[in-house]
């Protein structure tokens, strides 16, 4: 499997481990899908809208979405069908790099400390390694420690910045970078032991 790493400035190394990584493993109860049209809109923005800080307009949802489809992925209860979680992201390429960036992750707060979260996690980042992208980005509130310790701890992003009265609230925001692996020239993409 491949592996995901963010560099700091001191140059040391911190990698996710895929192979050991939990987050694919089947959630009891749970399924994944992704994003399929326009009609799965309104429960996108009702996971998104319960939980973030930042009012998002339907024109912000529909750039990622229609943009970036692949990168939307939802948690529904697997016997109800019941929309529980939700995972949005897009694409950027500036001078033939391509950054991912994760803009929304919400689950319902009956469904958290279950491993959702993360799986989502796991399963937007894969997609952006696949196309391609050199690292990805996001940003959340310095008051959250919940998706500060999801990030860092579990997937290895580092702070890149500090973002002063970031968000409508006035609450400030840490940027958080992780950088993906790339094998060099030559190289297998899929590490072995």
């Amino acid at each position: 499997m491949a592996t995901i790493c963010s560099s700091m400035k001191n140059d040391t190394k911190h990698s996710f481990d895929f192979e050991n990584d939990d987050s694919e493993r089947e959630i009891d109860g749970i399924v994944f899908s992704n994003y399929d049209d326009e009609s799965q809109l309104e429960i996108v923005m009702s996971l998104v809208g319960r939980d973030l800080s930042e009012p998002y307009s339907i024109f912000t949802y529909r750039y990622f979405l229609h943009r970036f489809p692949q990168l939307c992925i939802l948690a529904l209860d697997e016997f109800t069908k019941e929309p529980i979680g939700c995972v949005v992201g897009k694409v950027d390429v500036e001078n033939d790099s391509r950054t991912g960036y994760i803009g929304m992750l919400a689950v319902d707060k009956t469904r958290r400390r279950k491993g959702i979260g993360r799986a989502l996690v796991r399963r937007v980042l894969d997609r952006m390694y696949y196309m391609k992208c050199t690292s990805a980005t996001l940003e959340t509130e310095v008051s959250n420690k919940a998706a500060q310790r999801l990030y860092q701890e579990a997937f290895g992003f580092v702070r890149e910045e500090l973002l002063v009265r970031y968000y409508l609230n006035w609450g400030d925001a840490y940027r958080l970078r992780l950088w993906f692996d790339r094998p060099s020239r030559g190289e297998n993409l899929i590490a072995t032991k």
